[in-house]
């Protein structure tokens, strides 16, 4: 490889609004010295916001696969694999990197077919890495269809030469819980941000959470997500409605659950308490006038919106799946109803309203805890989540994998 640039074929399903689309822009932005990358993005599904103008801002061009979406579809998912192993045909990548469950069984399928037509011939074999962002093994499927993608995994992970998780836990949960591959094939990799703007917001003072909160004001509690079942925006809703101070909820973000989270303000009595704001490509000016930020999944991989959050020094509550646990750090305290005191925030159960309400009023009343809570969280992923760690951390897994 030695004075040769390194061809990657990055492949992600779509690039809706979240952590694994900005992630997979940055990797083919950043990513340029020495390397060589071709991105091929799907369709974002009906009522998703794109994330496509993050294209134009770093100056990536794709190549568009109308076939490849996260619905399921038997006729599309192989009009994509064999579209995927045209494209591979005349790119000729050293490495075929997925992200996400779809792309990650179609982009590898194809490029497994690949080696097994042209190896042979005597050409090279592409080598496959995918990276794990979460997965859908809790909170999406009945038992039956969990179990059928579980060994879809498992399978595919016997042609995987690395698997990326972007979290501790996360690995310990394919490794040991689910099984799709032995630690030794697993390799923890953290996200990187452009996190610069919120380390900026987080590092004035007036935008660090009050010592004091002053008496009579509203606190102000945001969640910043897409508006889908796996998301758990219910509990925080129905959090709210039992705080006995008063509060506004801000809610960020825009999906096919608004109109019955809409509905349950109302049966709640909390209307008023209730801003639907939709998506935002800028939230600096959300987080600037937030009081505390709460995460309420079901499942997680490691939320980008917990990062921001503690980059702008925001208290967190969030709940204990996926790598949360990781960004929040040691449980330092219990609390009530299944809460726990973290280094860097406070973890709950999911599903659990009770837990919410819990973890925000003792926030509101221990104002000190929380503004130490969220100092120690700017500190911690102004290290660990920045882009040029990651740069350097996937150039090192690359070479590693071709050598």
């Amino acid at each position: 490889m030695k004075g040769d640039k390194i061809k990657i074929l990055r492949v992600i399903a779509r690039l809706n609004i979240g952590g694994p689309a900005i992630h997979t822009i940055l990797l083919a932005h950043y990513l340029d010295n020495g390397i060589e990358t071709k991105l091929v993005v799907g369709d974002v599904s009906r009522g998703e916001e794109s994330m496509d103008y993050l294209l134009d801002r770093y100056g990536v061009k794709p190549v568009y696969l109308n076939t490849l979406k996260r619905e399921l579809s038997f006729i599309g998912d192989i009009k994509s694999v064999f579209s995927l192993y045209k494209i591979i045909r005349e790119f000729q990548p050293d490495i075929v990197h997925t992200h996400t469950a779809k792309a990650g069984a179609v982009g590898r399928s194809a490029a497994i077919i690949y080696n097994l037509v042209h190896f042979r011939f005597g050409k090279k074999r592409i080598k496959l890495i995918h990276t794990f962002h979460g997965h859908v093994f809790n909170g999406y499927f009945n038992r039956f269809v969990t179990s059928v993608f579980i060994g879809i995994e498992r399978f595919l992970a016997l042609f995987t030469d690395r698997i990326i998780a972007v979290s501790d836990a996360l690995k310990d949960e394919l490794a040991d819980k689910y099984r799709i591959a032995p630690g030794s094939k697993i390799k923890v990799i953290y996200n990187g941000y452009d996190l610069k703007p919120f380390l900026d917001l987080g590092g004035t003072p007036d935008a660090v959470y009050a010592k004091n909160i002053p008496a009579g004001r509203a606190v102000t509690i945001t969640i910043v997500g897409r508006l889908v079942p796996i998301k758990g925006h219910k509990f925080l809703i129905q959090a709210c409605s039992m705080l006995e101070f008063p509060c506004r909820l801000i809610i960020v973000g825009d999906g096919v659950l608004k109109e019955e989270l809409v509905e349950l303000t109302e049966k709640l009595g909390i209307v008023r308490k209730v801003d639907f704001l939709g998506y935002k490509k800028d939230v600096i000016p959300v987080y600037r006038d937030t009081d505390i930020v709460v995460l309420s999944s079901i499942n997680e991989g490691a939320p980008v919106a917990v990062i921001e959050a503690l980059a702008c020094s925001k208290p967190v509550i969030a709940t204990d799946v996926g790598g949360v646990r990781d960004l929040l750090g040691k449980k330092t305290g219990s609390i009530a109803h299944g809460a726990f005191l973290c280094e860097r925030g406070i973890l709950i159960p999911p599903a659990n309203a009770e837990s919410i309400t819990t973890a925000i009023n003792y926030l509101v009343n221990n104002p000190g805890i929380g503004y130490d809570t969220g100092s120690r969280g700017r500190v911690f992923v102004s290290k660990f989540f920045t882009i040029g760690r990651l740069k350097e951390n996937i150039k090192t897994l690359y070479t590693e994998v071709l050598e």
